[in-house]
């Protein structure tokens, strides 16, 4: 939303600290204190106490397992699944990942492109133990994935680079891109062929394969994919059978947003 003339005057400081006590503890890898919280805002303690008492009081908020340490509760979560449940894509996907899975075998997935991270909105695991460690509501680095490949086409050449620019691009395995050029082969390729076969990518001996969903205009809006350790996929059936059916899901999904282009 852009910023009003009245900005000053519509503008609730309050409510902006309290969201981002949990956006900062949203980030943490581990509980904070009121000390932590306050110095990480540049807040007085009092202060700082007031918000992780109100939030603590309303559920966003519990005790972490040391004494006077916070992270997230449980309402926060009720948020966040509120929010993808609400997202249109997500219900018009549902039962078609629901058939993915149980025609594969492995775990199906929706995700979509938010700032420059894959979010997955929906996640069916696996009936058997060939479960994905990718669950509603995960987020990822698009440049490290064949997901966020995918979601990434139809991004321009600036988009990329301003990607490149303001992120760390750490190596998680060999092929991970680390620089403007990498990531835009990747990209590229993924525009090629419409889905992403990936391999130990993201992870030693995990494998996905992911595909490009479009709307009525023809953009990239998000990805469906099947994901799960090695000994999950019969790597004899890659083209004839995993890579087929994910993208006929991916374009019915496609299609119920109004794509009319070719499969």
């Amino acid at each position: 939303m852009a910023e009003s003339s009245n900005h000053k005057v519509y503008f609730v400081p309050g409510l902006h600290r309290g969201l981002r006590v949990l956006e900062i503890l949203g980030a943490a890898d581990k509980p904070m204190s009121i000390s932590d919280i306050g110095r990480a805002m540049s807040l007085s303690r009092s202060s700082t106490f007031r918000l992780i008492y109100t939030l603590n009081q309303m559920g966003f908020l519990k005790g972490g397992d040391q004494n006077n340490t916070y992270t997230l509760g449980a309402r926060v979560l009720n948020l966040g699944f509120a929010y993808l449940n609400q997202q249109p894509i997500t219900s018009i996907a549902r039962s078609y990942l629901s058939e993915l899975r149980d025609k594969t075998g492995v775990s199906a997935h929706l995700s979509v492109l938010e700032g420059y991270d894959v979010l997955y909105l929906g996640s069916h695991q696996a009936r058997t133990g060939y479960v994905s460690n990718m669950v509603t509501g995960t987020r990822t680095h698009a440049y490290a994935t064949a997901v966020g490949w995918c979601l990434l086409g139809s991004s321009t050449d600036e988009e990329l680079q301003a990607l490149c620019d303001t992120t760390d691009m750490v190596r998680f395995t060999e092929q991970t891109p680390t620089s403007y050029e990498e990531l835009r082969q990747r990209v590229q390729s993924a525009r090629d062929q419409g889905y992403v076969f990936s391999q130990g990518f993201q992870e030693p001996g995990g494998s996905s394969v992911a595909v490009q969903v479009r709307d009525s205009s023809g953009q990239v809006v998000a990805c469906v994919n099947i994901s799960g350790p090695d000994s999950g996929f019969d790597f004899d059936k890659i083209d004839s059978f995993y890579i087929p059916e994910t993208r006929a899901v991916a374009l019915q999904i496609s299609r119920e947003l109004g794509y009319g282009g070719p499969a």
